[in-house]
């Protein structure tokens, strides 16, 4: 890899870090997580779009990326240890399962082969690859097991919220081009 290509990788790694926190914090400060699904928060989670977006964009670099913005997001009341190792943990979940599931469904590194349904899926994948590291890593800080949101319901936000941002970004930019024609 060349000098311009680490340059770019990294400074691409420090705008998706700036982006993800960005993200939580204005649906955060919106109320989304808390007044319009308050029974349970993790139920729609739009940043997981940034941390598949990041992964299909620069690769493992967004690990990095997303280790820094999980010091801006998680904020379960732990000590600088604990958000840590669960930030290392949320770091790695996503981009290790869209990996090994775009091998699995033999996407090209250039996405020349990125299909709508390649999207979805990948989305998908990145969710359970989130859940899944995001509980290991709260077992491991031993996390009261009573708050810890489960499974399904990570699974679900993030898959919802990745959708949701993926058609928002698709509407916007059809009537952004629809307006270029007028």
């Amino acid at each position: 890899m060349d000098e311009d290509s680490i340059q770019y990788k990294a400074l691409m790694a420090v705008l998706f870090s700036i982006l993800y926190a960005a993200t939580y914090r204005l649906f955060q400060g919106m109320g989304i997580y808390h007044e319009l699904i308050s029974f349970n928060p993790w139920l729609f989670y739009p940043p997981a779009f940034l941390r598949l977006a990041a992964f299909l964009l620069i690769g493992y670099w967004s690990i990095p990326a997303l280790f820094i913005a999980g010091f801006c997001c998680i904020d379960f009341g732990m000590n600088l240890t604990g958000i840590a190792i669960v930030s290392a943990f949320c770091a790695v979940g996503g981009p290790l399962a869209v990996d090994m599931t775009a091998r699995a469904i033999s996407l090209r590194t250039s996405l020349i082969n990125l299909t709508p349904l390649r999207l979805l899926i990948l989305s998908l994948a990145c969710a359970v690859g989130n859940a899944i590291f995001m509980k290991m890593g709260l077992s491991i800080v031993n996390y009261e097991t009573s708050k810890m949101p489960d499974y399904l319901s990570i699974v679900i936000g993030d898959t919802i919220g990745t959708w949701v941002m993926i058609y928002l970004i698709k509407t916007a930019l059809t009537l952004y081009g629809r307006s270029l024609k007028n």
